[in-house]
């Protein structure tokens, strides 16, 4: 059963400062506007002297356009409640309609209450008794007073779509937020995944060498199982990083080739042609070159007379890994991690792809170094 979110969430809501900063905004131009239609003339000590009461009828002005925007908002979860959160939506015209009904009865009643304030006010500014009578209508008096409520129902109006576009964009920006976090956790979970394949993969080979090391060796199978809990200890330490030292992951090589030599003896070499005080400068993904010199181990041939060079070396700002091809006739098995686990990786983390390239009977792996 899909249940409806609340209205807040679905259209979402202006903050109180943000309703009033947009109802100062409006009032700083529909005064100026109001001033211009009804003072046809007035002499700079006239302006300055009713200075005073132009300011009070800016606060007034606030008010009511913040008024109006809270008066609005609430009709709107009101209708939304009643009629259905997507009333609003659905039937557009009859909402705007029905917004420029009020936005009008609004406005004649602000005008007729804003006359007798503005008379009363002027009245005490002047130091005279107020007396209020009706203002008999002429054609000019008439003219006037639809004006002013025609600018102001047209400025409600106006702030009535503003405050709407203002919530617009607020719910699309939360919008945009929630897919950026969501594709966020999905590219840290999708990476975590990744990390966690290494894991099983390792453990798979080396168990196997173990198993016959034991039978055949058991001194030397002592010191595989700590050379391999150390390495396994390296893995399980660097899955929490997504980068890592070049430093830290050459030296990590060490160990893992104590254990492939344990396996192929004299038939597999690694040859790091890294300056030592060019490795501090770059970081990696963890267990990349791990994973390159499995990928290698396992769809080539090997022997004592002609020994699997595996080369590492640094161009620019690029690792580059290196072996020659020399294809088994029977391939193992492929669990289809290696190459394309580190190819994941560095999509996720950089924009810098990884380039892979077969020339001149060698098989070449371009890593991106991030300094």
């Amino acid at each position: 059963m899909i249940q409806k979110t609340p209205l807040t969430k679905s259209i979402g809501r202006l903050t109180a400062s943000q309703k009033w900063r947009l109802g100062f905004g409006f009032a700083l131009i529909y005064l100026p506007i109001r001033i211009y239609m009804n003072v046809l003339s007035i002499g700079l000590y006239d302006a300055l002297h009713k200075l005073p009461l132009w300011a009070i009828e800016l606060i007034v002005s606030v008010s009511l356009f913040t008024l109006w925007i809270h008066v609005i908002e609430w009709l709107q979860q009101y209708v939304s409640g009643f009629f259905g959160e997507e009333f609003v939506d659905d039937f557009r015209f009859i909402n705007q309609l029905f917004t420029l009904i009020i936005a009008f009865g609004m406005a004649v009643m602000f005008n007729a209450g804003f006359r007798i304030l503005w008379h009363f006010l002027e009245a005490v500014w002047e130091n005279q008794p107020f007396e209020f009578t009706p203002v008999v209508m002429d054609d000019a008096r008439l003219h006037r007073r639809r004006a002013n409520t025609a600018i102001t129902v047209m400025a409600l109006m106006g702030a009535y779509y503003l405050a709407a576009n203002k919530r617009a964009n607020q719910k699309l920006q939360q919008v945009h937020l929630n897919e950026e976090r969501l594709e966020k956790e999905n590219i840290k979970a999708h990476f975590s995944a990744l990390k966690n394949q290494v894991s099983p993969h390792f453990l798979f080979n080396n168990f196997s060498v173990l198993s016959t090391l034991i039978e055949t060796n058991p001194e030397q199978s002592v010191e595989f199982v700590n050379r391999l809990s150390k390495a396994y200890r390296y893995i399980l330490e660097q899955s929490d990083f997504e980068l890592i030292k070049l430093r830290t992951e050459i030296e990590f090589l060490e160990t893992y080739m104590f254990l492939l030599k344990t396996r192929f003896e004299d038939k597999i070499r690694l040859d790091i042609q890294i300056p030592s005080n060019e490795i501090d400068h770059y970081s990696i993904v963890p267990l990349s070159l791990q994973l390159l010199i499995e990928n290698a181990v396992k769809h080539n041939q090997m022997s004592s007379s002609n020994p699997l060079v595996i080369t590492i070396h640094r161009d620019d700002d690029f690792l580059f890994v290196s072996n020659p091809i020399r294809a088994r006739q029977l391939p193992e098995p492929s669990t289809r991690l290696g190459l394309q686990n580190i190819i994941e990786r560095y999509k996720l983390l950089i924009n810098k792809p990884v380039s892979i390239l077969s020339e001149h009977s060698q098989f070449v792996v371009k890593i991106p170094l991030i300094r």
